[in-house]
């Protein structure tokens, strides 16, 4: 993502700037301070999706001049499935999707028109919301700074090791450390969806192959046909374990070098 890039698409209609903070498949982080200055510049309104930084990475919503964050639960903020959220600036009012059965004013003909009710129709999502509440206190007593500490720690020693077996290749930018801790790569010209088969049925590693709901950057790295393998590190995980990977990457590579990959 290029700051050029920005002055480029900037159209006299424009009024807001949306930016995923981390990409899920190659780990590199968009420089939110550089987009906030031009916002701020150009008197544009500052939308962030941060589903793959929150709870890894602080972000100062008032300072980078945030509009909206969006976020998803069960990333990096270590909650369950099926739970997110969105934080807006408090000058910031959007109209809800859907109302109704809010649960609070119930004998009112009409949706609350208070924050946060107003956007919270029907039965709340509560074991989720639980659920996330005891991720973010698990975080906060671990220390975000640890974590992010120990999960690029763990991927940087894979990307390292990976990086220097024949046939494998990785996508991204690798020169800085300020990244998320994921690696998406290939094998050869074997097929993503296969490689990953493979590390599951062989090696009981479980990884996300595919387009990874991101096809414009799959597209960009002309892997639409032939996918990534995405790996993912936690502070859950340990260094044997990432010998492990690193083991069954490098199997997986002879294999292909040997025509040898098959279901």
């Amino acid at each position: 993502l290029l700051m050029d890039d920005f002055e480029r698409l900037l159209k006299k209609n424009t009024k807001f700037v949306v930016v995923n903070h981390g990409s899920n498949v190659t780990g590199n982080l968009a420089d939110l301070s550089a987009i906030s200055t031009f916002c701020k510049a150009h008197r544009l309104q500052l939308i962030v999706d941060a589903s793959q930084t929150a709870g890894i990475f602080p972000i100062n919503m008032t300072h980078l001049g945030i509009s909206a964050l969006c976020f998803t639960g069960h990333k990096s903020l270590l909650g369950p499935q099926g739970i997110g959220g969105i934080c807006l600036a408090e000058d910031v009012i959007i109209p809800p999707l859907i109302v109704g059965g809010s649960g609070i004013k119930s004998f009112d003909p009409s949706q609350p028109k208070e924050m946060p009710s107003l956007l919270e129709a029907g039965t709340l999502n509560s074991h989720g919301i639980a659920g996330l509440h005891a991720a973010l206190d698990y975080i906060a007593n671990q220390g975000m700074g640890q974590l992010r500490m120990q999960e690029q720690e763990l991927a940087g020693t894979f990307y390292k090791s990976i990086n220097t077996i024949e046939g494998v290749k990785t996508y991204g930018d690798f020169s800085s450390k300020e990244r998320c801790p994921i690696i998406s790569l290939n094998i050869g010209d074997a097929d993503a969806a296969l490689v990953s088969f493979r590390l599951q049925e062989k090696f009981n590693i479980a990884t996300r192959p595919g387009a990874h709901c991101a096809p414009l950057v799959h597209n960009h790295f002309n892997t639409q046909d032939q996918g990534m393998v995405r790996f993912s590190f936690s502070s859950f995980n340990t260094r044997l374990e990432v010998d492990q990977a690193i083991n069954a990457v490098r199997s997986i590579a002879h294999e292909e070098q040997c025509g040898m990959i098959d279901i």
